[in-house]
């Protein structure tokens, strides 16, 4: 674990009230991963007496400006959304010898999508380790953590499985605030590279960005849970993906979905940002199917058949 070798200097004004002493933070070896503008390592940090385990994300001072400055945006975000049960929320932060330190909430069950990928059948006799009610409790828990951040009109813009990460209880929370903004409605100017399989179709065609385009995510984010980590579009190149968008292309319903999930999906990828649902209407709608699990299976687990094998996963595709 490190350790001080000289005095802090000093955060923001604006982010004050989440300094921690460097000496109060211990930064282990291991790197859990790497974000858009630095690394994340774990780690402990002891706030008002107690210890607990983090993940430590850091950007070098050795960084370009422009870096720094998203990183810093990141970390502005991370102190305005607080805390919140189903968001990966901030511990605090110092800068220590030019470099920028922000504790996170350490996740010990990792993302959701390797977590769903994990849970698919092994053998042809063999169904899913997962629940349909699980399953809709994770879309659940999602859904209430983007209702927070569109009531704090942060807009997300990389909703995916993969950026939910779970933790010791497997209560999904939302993460990954690299590419966020803190306004109604977003323009995007620069190159930074974007997630087009998540997009919605105003973000692909005008690089705009709200809440509502969170929601044609969050319908990407539905479907991946309900294919235990498919590939969106998998057999799209993702340059063609625009233009099949345009025309009216949508995914099809997974075989072991239900009519109700996917008009659901469906709603969320709605042209006009305006007719798809709120995230509030979302919670609503799947806090319903998660109180009455006995009413009817809202995404059957499927045995390792040639259907269920179709759920394809393409690497080249999975980021992008």
């Amino acid at each position: 674990m490190s350790s001080p070798t000289c005095e802090d200097e000093g955060l923001p004004s604006w982010a004050q009230s989440w300094n921690i002493p460097f000496r109060n933070m211990m930064i282990g070896e291991k790197v859990l991963g790497k974000g858009n503008f630095g690394e994340v390592r774990d780690g402990a940090v002891k706030v008002e007496g107690e210890v607990f385990k983090a993940a430590i994300k850091t950007l070098k001072a050795s960084e370009s400006n422009n870096d720094r400055q998203n990183f810093m945006e990141e970390f502005r975000t991370l102190t305005k959304i607080g805390r919140h049960p189903n968001v990966v929320s901030i511990l605090g932060a110092c800068q220590h010898d030019d470099i920028l330190y922000v504790a996170l909430e350490f996740m010990p069950n990792g993302d959701l999508r390797t977590y769903l990928r994990n849970a698919r059948s092994q053998d042809d006799d063999e169904q899913s380790t997962l629940s349909s009610e699980k399953l809709i409790q994770f879309a659940l828990d999602v859904a209430k953590g983007m209702q927070h951040l569109a009531a704090l009109r942060v807009i997300h813009r990389d909703l995916a499985a993969r950026n939910i990460l779970l933790d010791n209880q497997l209560v999904a929370k939302v993460s990954d605030f690299g590419l966020s903004r803190g306004e109604d409605i977003y323009v995007q100017t620069s190159q930074t590279r974007v997630p087009t399989r998540w997009l919605s179709l105003e973000s692909l065609t005008y690089n705009a960005y709200s809440s509502k385009s969170d929601v044609w995510s969050f319908g990407i984010l539905l479907w991946e849970i309900a294919t235990l980590g498919a590939t969106p579009y998998e057999n799209i190149k993702t340059k063609d993906l625009m233009s099949r968008l345009e025309i009216g292309y949508r995914m099809t319903k997974p075989s072991n979905c239900d009519d109700e999930i996917y008009n659901l999906m469906l709603m969320c990828w709605q042209v006009d940002p305006a007719k798809r649902p709120s995230f509030n209407q979302l919670v609503t709608r799947l806090t319903s199917m998660a109180d009455n699990p006995n009413e009817q299976t809202y995404m059957r687990m499927l045995p390792k058949t040639e259907e269920y094998m179709h759920m394809m996963i393409r690497p080249e595709f999975d980021d992008n």
